[in-house]
């Protein structure tokens, strides 16, 4: 049984969990790397395998955009270092066309999700917030100050605690920071706030001191209290949580236990999902390291970007590095593997997963010709009508894509308007073979045919496969490899064939 109908199966034969609501979060401050989609596709699988099941389930997404910004990458940090530790919804876009930074980023990852098939309902932190929907459970965690730097310490070992403390961070009035304010002196209705010069290392504070209403968005909570509070107020009983958040005394376990002992709300369904690698190390944006998911579709189609993720059980790390020559090759084979399972019904799980690999309701059967043959069509002259024959115009640009970015020397040829200087060397015997063949370009052919034609006419002079098949690669492309021969043959002028093998 695939892994996310398992977890369906788990959630809806316990009874823990209803009304079941899938949800998964994320903070719109910067572009987000290909690593960043294993949470929310491993959410949308779980959601779909459920209402698969027939259950009713809601499936959210949350944009962070309460948050401050805490880092830039560096094309931006001219424009926007001002605004460090500013809400994300208080920052200007860096885009023109957008209401805010937040907003910005917000819709990019918003638009690679729905162009993957993710069918969440996309909701914003900060309009909850400024909604008053989270003023109940800002005050049960005021109320709980002690008791949430007990937990902290009780469940992470942390020994530092703070006297005067309290889970909270305002706006300040006067520099509009939250990254920077630390608040104290809880009334009941309002709190007082210092906003820090050197509270943190990468944003100042104005030094302001202030006195405020927590409520209808002035405030925010700490993200570790901040989670589960978005449990309570939303209604969430289902939300996984990568490895890093689920590790013993990690972020989920706090949540867990301020959910039962400040929140008094069920702890819902965790899915500690591993992460995605490249080259052994997991993606992070802030270190260079992984594609902008929102190039994701540069360089794969979407059903298959989509497979990249889900195909993989949960709890196992998946890598991918595109820069790798094969990877891209690869995974197009699986994917026409997974293909034929579900098409032939011949592996269950593995049809399974094609089957939630699709983007849009209508499955479509994608091509039989391998990625690795397409690379050697694209590559051809008067290849087009083949590639439109066999349905690979859309799969042809990325084979296009992979051969300028990612493949190796080797897998790259282009035709010779000229002889190039490595045939002049070879034998006799291969001059003969060309000869040969160019008396055969007279005749129709079948490709399959012909390849076995040309290697019977140099079996005949002696030659065995590799000279035979060298001479017509060193002749058309100055190479002692390429695609297959006849192929590559037929699909030239006959005329431009002929008289380059007559010039030997």
């Amino acid at each position: 049984m695939y892994w996310a109908d398992k977890i369906a199966e788990e959630i809806i034969k316990s009874g823990e969990y209803k009304p079941y609501w899938v949800d998964d979060m994320f903070t719109p401050s910067g572009y987000p790397h290909v690593g960043s989609l294993r949470g929310p596709l491993v959410h949308d699988v779980v959601y779909k395998a459920l209402k698969n099941k027939g259950a009713k389930v809601k499936w959210t997404y949350i944009m962070n955009d309460f948050d401050p910004i805490d880092g830039l990458p560096p094309d931006l940090m001219d424009k926007l270092f001002s605004y460090m530790g500013v809400p994300v919804r208080l920052a200007p876009s860096p885009v023109e066309g957008f209401a805010s930074f937040g907003e910005y980023f917000s819709k990019d990852i918003q638009s690679v999700l729905k162009n993957l098939g993710v069918e969440a309902q996309y909701l914003s932190s900060w309009d909850m917030y400024k909604e008053g929907k989270f003023n109940d459970v800002i005050k049960e965690a005021l109320d709980n100050a002690d008791k949430i730097q007990d937990i902290y310490e009780e469940v992470s070992g942390s020994k530092k605690r703070e006297k005067g403390w309290l889970p909270l961070q305002v706006i300040c009035e006067k520099c509009g920071k939250l990254g920077t304010t630390r608040v104290h002196d809880w009334n009941g209705k309002t709190v007082k706030y210092t906003c820090e010069p050197e509270m943190v290392k990468w944003a100042k504070g104005c030094g302001y001191k202030g006195e405020i209403s927590p409520f209808d968005g002035n405030g925010k909570l700490p993200w570790k209290v901040d989670w589960p509070a978005h449990w309570k107020v939303i209604g969430v009983t289902i939300e996984g949580a990568g490895k890093d958040h689920s590790s013993a005394g990690g972020s989920r376990d706090i949540a867990k236990a301020l959910c039962k002992e400040v929140f008094r709300y069920p702890n819902p369904f965790n899915i500690p999902y591993e992460f995605i690698l490249i080259g052994g190390k997991k993606m992070a944006s802030s270190k260079g390291l992984g594609l902008k998911a929102r190039d994701l579709s540069q360089i794969l189609p979407l059903d298959i970007g989509r497979f990249l993720f889900i195909r993989t059980e949960f709890r196992k790390q998946v890598e991918f590095d595109p820069t790798d020559p094969m990877a891209i090759p690869v995974i197009f084979d699986e994917y026409q593997k997974a293909a034929d399972a579900y098409f032939d019904k011949t592996n269950e799980e593995l049809a399974r997963v094609f089957e939630l690999s699709q983007v849009s309701d209508k499955i479509i059967k994608p091509p039989s010709v391998r990625f690795s043959v397409l690379t050697q069509w694209v590559q051809m002259p008067n290849m087009e009508e083949e590639i439109i024959k066999n349905g690979l115009e859309s799969w042809a640009k990325y084979a296009r894509v992979w051969l300028e970015k990612f493949a190796p020397e080797k897998d790259k040829f282009e035709v010779q308007k000229e002889l190039p200087k490595e045939a002049k060397d070879l034998s006799k015997l291969q001059k003969e073979l060309l000869n040969n063949i160019s008396q055969e370009l007279n005749k129709k052919w079948d490709a399959e045919e012909f390849q076995t034609k040309i290697y019977d006419l140099g079996k005949e002079l002696g030659l065995g496969g590799k000279d035979t098949f060298a001479a017509i690669y060193l002749s058309l492309l100055g190479k002692d490899h390429g695609p297959k021969a006849a192929w590559l043959i037929l699909s030239l002028d006959r005329d431009f064939v002929k008289e380059r093998f007559s010039v030997l």
